[in-house]
């Protein structure tokens, strides 16, 4: 019985360490959450798509907070270049390395 809750335990603990019970893991992480428009009150169906890339990347080994982020584009820009004129709904998709050293979001809008 001892050594079934031992093993329990040393489970629970390397299942946790992999960030399995965690929103993110420590070494990849890659989500896709829905982004809430202000004006989206439902998800409808949309036929054209486009995306906005944010991409930071951190410095893990000092205590200074020292980063840079950037973005490839504007999302006037890129809903343009898609040809969208009406917003339907977004997602946000984050990939994450070595618990966010490197970090991408892409904010995805649907619409036409």
């Amino acid at each position: 019985m001892a050594t079934e809750l031992k093993n329990g335990v040393l489970v629970a603990l390397l299942l946790g360490a992999c960030g399995c019970f965690q929103p993110r893991g420590h070494l990849f992480t890659r989500t896709t959450e829905p982004y809430t428009l202000p004006w989206e009150t439902s998800r409808r169906v949309a036929t054209k798509s486009c995306q906005v890339d944010i991409t930071q990347i951190k410095e893990p080994f000092t205590r200074a907070n020292l980063s840079v982020m950037w973005s490839n584009r504007a999302v006037a820009d890129a809903l343009s270049r898609a040809g969208m004129t009406d917003v339907r709904y977004a997602d946000l998709q984050t990939l994450s390395f070595l618990n966010s050293v490197y970090e991408r979001k892409r904010l995805v809008f649907y619409g036409d």
